[in-house]
């Protein structure tokens, strides 16, 4: 994806904005305390595993050091200037081949 390390510097300069709803389920699935702290890690440092082109967003996975915790975070970028983490999770290995690869 040409167009991730884009985005990736977009949060690297702070510019960019995390749902209520990304927030509210990263904290149902562990991801706290600095939980948007940790999304943002996620995104800087992960890896686009899945593109959705038509609705202009991105799958991204990265493990946390601090917690060893695999996440996955959604990026939409359809506004070109401010990247947004629109949800995020723990994904589940019953669909998930090392949590980058989906199942069939």
């Amino acid at each position: 994806m040409k167009r991730f390390p884009a985005i990736q510097q977009l949060f690297l300069a702070d510019e960019y904005a995390v749902s209520d709803h990304a927030i509210m389920e990263a904290r149902k699935d562990g991801i706290e305390p600095n939980t948007v702290e940790k999304l943002t890690w996620v995104a800087i440092n992960g890896k686009v595993i899945e593109q959705y082109p038509d609705r202009k967003r991105l799958l991204v996975y990265a493990e946390l050091e601090s917690d060893r915790l695999p996440v996955h975070i959604v990026i939409d970028h359809s506004c070109s200037i401010e990247p947004v983490i629109v949800t995020s999770y723990v994904p589940d290995n019953k669909h998930w081949i090392k949590y980058q690869i989906r199942k069939k």
